[in-house]
């Protein structure tokens, strides 16, 4: 082999001949050896987009995926807990299933499927992270800043969203006096960062009120102040402003569920917090409405109506807080049906 050769194959093994694809090569290697020895390193629980249940074999298998990151302190405050995410593109999945014939190794290198507006789990700490910036002048790894994540996902149609919360902020406080009634407005605001897709742009409305879980995961009604869905890719950032419950327009807008059934009714019966909902069956004298079994803080304002005719009963429940729970619906000791409240 000559001088040459044997410069080339080092060369090549550094990263190439090119001279910025060698500092590429270089700062992976340190990355990797970082997630090994450095103090920050922790695993990443992530969302497996490829997972197919119907797969026996290889990584389509694992709905979810581990992998070894950097998580690097940038800044703790009272709005936000941010940090700074390092991870390679590609790198050995802790949790893929061992090949057989060779136990000890895995089935090799597996790209990270991570992108900004995802969220991951950081494994040891029980905590949720969203990617909400990329550092796309780092090509050797993936950089990003991430925010930890609201301890109760935002339900959007039949999806779950884990979100950022900044906020939220109280500046001023002006005081007003009417009627010897002394009195302030509505004025906290906050802002919250969550994936950007089609579901969401179409849900996040200028003006719209919707429910946000607070900390104890009890919904509760802000108001959409401004839609930011081109600030930084793939993040919607909402900012809102707290609202009031108006129990009025809660009876308005709820969905109802008006049935002719007989006494027993067969499987589960779904509905979302806040929701008014109704059920007739044949008048029985003597007989009452009653609700047992209940699981979950639960709120009922209970209503049961004749009709003229005095052959039919109409009951109407209406549930008066955001949390979620069960309870089995009963009309003269037998059971209408067993009910799941769910969150909005």
């Amino acid at each position: 082999m000559s001088a040459l050769e044997n410069m080339k194959k080092r060369l090549d093994y550094y990263g190439g001949a090119n001279q910025q694809d060698r500092m590429i090569r270089d700062k992976e290697r340190s990355l990797k050896g970082a997630l090994k020895y450095s103090y920050q390193a922790v695993t990443m629980i992530i969302e497996n987009y490829q997972f197919d249940a119907l797969v026996e074999k290889g990584i389509n298998t694992l709905p979810y995926l581990e992998f070894r990151c950097l998580m690097n302190p940038d800044k703790l405050n009272k709005d936000a807990d941010l940090m700074m995410l390092s991870v390679p593109y590609e790198d050995i999945c802790l949790n893929l299933p061992k090949d057989p014939e060779h136990p000890k190794t895995s089935e090799g290198i597996v790209r990270n499927p991570i992108m900004v507006g995802d969220t991951f789990e950081w494994k040891g700490t029980s905590s949720r992270w969203i990617v909400c910036w990329r550092y796309i002048d780092e090509a050797a790894y993936f950089r990003a800043d991430t925010r930890k994540c609201h301890p109760f996902p935002l339900q959007i149609n039949e999806h779950e969203y884990w979100f950022a919360v900044v906020g939220p902020n109280q500046l001023t406080t002006d005081w007003n006096k009417h009627s010897s009634n002394i009195f302030n407005n509505l004025n906290y605001t906050k802002a919250i960062y969550i994936k950007r897709n089609d579901e969401t742009i179409e849900f996040f409305k200028r003006h719209q009120k919707i429910k946000v879980p607070d900390i104890k995961g009890e919904f509760k009604p802000w108001t959409i102040v401004a839609v930011e869905s081109n600030l930084t890719d793939d993040v919607i950032i909402v900012t809102l402003k707290e609202d009031f419950v108006n129990t009025t327009e809660e009876v308005e807008e709820a969905v109802t569920f008006d049935k002719e059934m007989d006494y027993i009714v067969n499987g589960d019966i779904t509905i979302y917090a806040y929701d008014t909902f109704t059920y007739t069956v044949p008048f029985v004298e003597g007989a009452y409405w009653d609700i047992q079994n209940v699981i979950g803080d639960l709120e009922f304002n209970l209503d049961a109506i004749k009709d003229k005719e005095n052959s039919k009963t109409t009951v109407k429940i209406t549930l008066l807080n955001g949390k979620t729970g069960e309870f089995d619906f009963m009309y003269n000791n037998e059971k209408i049906g067993h009910i799941i409240v769910k969150p909005i």
